[in-house]
């Protein structure tokens, strides 16, 4: 059944990354804002009214939770988050670090069990089913060997209330950054934890996300071999909006990093 879901979320990612593509770096392209950090596009709404008709058609008894605010309600054991373009800043401005983000929860298992990441640009697509290992395409992949994070290559993000919230992630950087390789920023959280899945980037952590930018992601770094939790080093929730990603080797090292006191003994 769990097969299923994945290869029904490739499908339909694909697809709804062929509606992504119509719009990238098209003048046609309508951006609106929710706020000025905060963008959506008319590609982001024709990308998730299709995913969520497939999946509705295809699983009346599942939920579906998607970003720009479609939602269904079931009475089965599964939720399927949604993230038709994880990116729309990315996307809006011409840059290709965007992507499709399926992840599909069991609430009786308490996990996410597939998932699907597809930047349709960089034809990239990243997928996992729990326990039946994680893939770049065909591909099996692993995360990175690396264990001392001095000189780990890692990932982050900013919230949209970056200007107004004391919770903006700037101590965490200023504290983190000094003590690493590189740090960098692309923009999306599906591709960020994808990245850190198959070794490209070592570690990675956001606050302030929501459960689709998070939900798929998760996953494939677990079945890369990779760990996932809180900032404190708790069991991982895609309903908590936090998120420490790694390949396991520098994990520790780096929760430690994102905590101040532990910073100033």
């Amino acid at each position: 059944m769990i097969r299923d879901f994945a290869d029904f979320a490739r499908e339909i990612s694909l697809e709804a990354g062929s509606i992504l593509l119509r719009g990238f770096r098209s003048p046609k392209t309508v951006i609106s804002y929710k706020s000025k950090t905060d963008l959506v596009t008319d590609a982001d709404r024709a990308s998730e009214q299709y995913l969520v008709e497939r999946i509705s058609e295809r699983f009346p008894d599942h939920t579906i939770i998607a970003e720009e605010g479609s939602r269904k309600e079931a009475a089965g054991d599964y939720i399927w988050y949604v993230d038709p373009l994880d990116g729309t800043n990315n996307y809006a401005h011409g840059l290709p670090f965007f992507c499709v983000s399926i992840g599909v929860y069991s609430i009786r298992r308490k996990q996410v069990v597939a998932a699907v990441v597809f930047n349709p640009f960089l034809d990239e697509l990243f997928s996992a089913t729990r326990g039946g290992g994680a893939f770049l395409d065909n591909n099996p992949i692993s995360v990175s060997l690396l264990d001392d994070i001095g000189v780990s290559l890692v990932a982050t993000g900013f919230p949209y209330d970056k200007a107004t919230s004391d919770s903006n992630n700037l101590k965490e950087f200023n504290r983190i950054v000094p003590r690493i390789q590189g740090i960098r920023r692309m923009g999306s959280a599906a591709i960020d934890l994808s990245y850190v899945a198959c070794g490209r980037i070592d570690g990675y952590w956001e606050g302030k996300l929501k459960p689709w930018d998070m939900a798929a992601g998760s996953l494939i770094v677990e079945e890369a071999g990779g760990r996932v939790t809180t900032y404190t080093g708790g069991t991982f929730n895609p309903e908590f909006p936090e998120v420490v990603a790694s390949n396991g080797r520098i994990h520790e090292q780096l929760i430690s990093l994102l905590d101040e006191d532990c910073i100033q003994k």
